[in-house]
């Protein structure tokens, strides 16, 4: 069967991180700081295996296995993308995203589950759900894989019920849809240069939605 001859791009990706390459840390000992049913926060003892020199690190690990997020990209027939406006604690402020959700281990059907979440958070419904990819948020800190769904076809936008819009709750305080994570303020669809060119003004600073943007970017071409 005939094959592909290997790039020098492949090459010197295989050299760098192949599987022949030595793993160089080693856990000795694994210290549980918090947990909740979902994820674990553990700061380790890890040894070079190299220099044979211990120090500490942390990470953050699925508590169930397999879990992992997901991250939706909505498309509309017309070519337009949908995004979110959502308030992140962590920053302090609101942010501009692709619909992002949790997908642990009982979520075998995972079209409808990522089916459900986008309609219950923008009142999209999708036509076809693909698997674009999975990306690593922050390999440095987090163990966790985020998985890229494309939406395709999505219809029938309706109104966020005002409880759960900026503004609409009694004091004109955002709502909560459920947890403190899920704070919605409404969404907008853009073609892809306008959505192109909020990134290019530093509107959208989300790493999630900017990889997946990537990602689909790279789909494209």
């Amino acid at each position: 069967m005939y094959s592909m001859p290997e790039s020098w791009l492949d090459r010197e990706i295989r050299r760098m991180i192949g599987p022949d390459v030595m793993q160089p840390l080693a856990t000795t000992h694994r210290h549980v700081v918090w947990e909740n049913p979902t994820l674990r926060l553990e700061c380790n003892l890890v040894r070079n295996l190299a220099t044979s020199q211990d120090s500490f690190a942390v990470r953050i690990t699925p508590a169930v296995d397999p879990y992992y997020t997901s991250v939706v990209i909505p498309l509309a027939p017309d070519g337009r993308l949908h995004l979110i406006g959502r308030y992140r604690y962590a920053i302090d402020r609101w942010s501009i995203e692709f619909p992002r959700f949790d997908l642990d281990s009982s979520d075998a059907g995972w079209k409808d589950a990522a089916q459900s979440d986008l309609r219950r958070a923008t009142g999209l419904t999708a036509k076809r759900m693909n698997l674009l990819g999975a990306i690593q948020i922050d390999p440095a800190l987090l163990s966790t894989s985020t998985v890229v769904i494309l939406a395709q076809g999505c219809t029938r936008p309706r109104a966020v019920p005002k409880s759960n819009v900026a503004g609409g709750a009694k004091g004109g305080k955002p709502g909560i849809l459920s947890g403190t994570e899920e704070l919605i303020a409404g969404s907008l669809a853009l073609p892809l240069a306008e959505l192109s060119e909020l990134v290019d003004r530093g509107e959208i600073v989300c790493g999630v939605t900017l990889a997946a943007l990537s990602l689909y970017q790279a789909r494209l071409r």
